[in-house]
């Protein structure tokens, strides 16, 4: 029975992992704050992610051939609050036991208006969630720290660390546009259709989610840690931002300034609103198409969105352990 469950789990999850930058990303992150632990830090890691509920089910589950396990219930912890979400409908249901994880906010919708917007009082009357992934986060750090808190709890809350450290340098896991229209917010974007350089047709959060790459292997979570770490313009001495912004609050301001200034600007990408291509029964190539430009220069913002994820992840876990 327990290899039953455990079989239709790994196949939810096989089919559902792409979720606020894809599984590549979150695992690239983890695995570049992995290289950075030593031996003793790494076992203290291993040791709690074992007293996770999931431990057995999810997080070792699936271990690829040749990959030592304990890096891959690291690396998996780094998507687990992505894997504990309800299945989508036409997908094989996930038992309470999972499910009921699924209660962490993955990110914090942060106001701003589009350029040439005016009207101030958007944003003095925009309501931003007390409860939102910054807040989460920051009060997983603080169970994680906390030697009294119970294994369960802070095993809990390395798998939320490690997610939402990546989750909330996504600018659009960061942000909310606001417009007269719509004065709550277009929350992460994801109503909003772009066509991609594959001609497809997404939402702008997904089109970002998925800038770290389609090779969701352990050889492309490698090669994407590899990548990371030899690019010169991604070290820590590089890194402007690394050395001015050390609080949970700071970095994901830029994160938010990063979806204000460059990744919804009208000069650089339009979109359509779901809603309306629905009624008007829009075709995909009345979809706005992302420009070249457009796509490459977003795929160096993730590539240092991703490099300083993983540094402010790993000085965060050494004042854990």
């Amino acid at each position: 029975m327990i290899k039953t469950a455990s079989a239709v789990i790994a196949l939810t999850f096989a089919t559902f992992s792409v979720n606020a930058w894809n599984s590549l990303g979150h695992r690239a992150v983890a695995e570049l704050a992995w290289r950075r632990m030593d031996a003793a830090e790494r076992q203290a890691a291993t040791d709690l992610l074992k007293q996770h509920p999931h431990y057995k089910n999810i997080l070792t589950a699936d271990v690829p051939a040749g990959v030592d396990t304990n890096e891959w219930a690291f690396l998996t912890a780094a998507v687990w609050p992505d894997l504990v979400r309800p299945a989508k409908n036409g997908q094989p249901p996930k038992p309470k036991s999972v499910t009921k994880y699924n209660i962490y906010p993955h990110g914090i919708e942060l106001p701003f208006l589009l350029p040439g917007e005016k009207d101030r009082s958007l944003l003095k009357n925009y309501s931003l969630a007390k409860t939102n992934g910054q807040t989460a986060l920051m009060d997983c750090i603080a169970t994680l720290k906390n030697r009294k808190a119970s294994a369960h709890d802070r095993a809990v809350s390395l798998c939320v660390v490690l997610h939402l450290y990546a989750d909330l340098h996504q600018p659009l896991h960061a942000s909310a546009l606001v417009t007269k229209e719509k004065p709550g917010g277009f929350g992460g974007g994801g109503s909003l259709l772009v066509r991609n350089p594959q001609g497809q047709r997404v939402g702008l959060h997904a089109f970002w989610d998925q800038l770290p790459g389609s090779d969701l292997s352990y050889r492309g979570i490698m090669a994407l840690a590899d990548e990371l770490a030899a690019d010169p313009a991604l070290q820590p001495k590089a890194l402007k931002e690394y050395r001015k912004n050390k609080r949970v609050p700071a970095w994901v301001r830029e994160s938010w300034q990063v979806a204000a200034e460059f990744a919804y600007d009208p000069n650089r990408i339009q979109y359509v609103e779901a809603p309306a291509a629905r009624a008007r029964n829009l075709p995909d190539s009345a979809i706005p198409e992302v420009s070249a430009q457009y796509a490459k220069e977003s795929r160096e913002i993730a590539r240092k969105r991703l490099a300083l994820a993983a540094l402010r992840l790993t000085d965060a876990l050494k004042q854990v352990w």
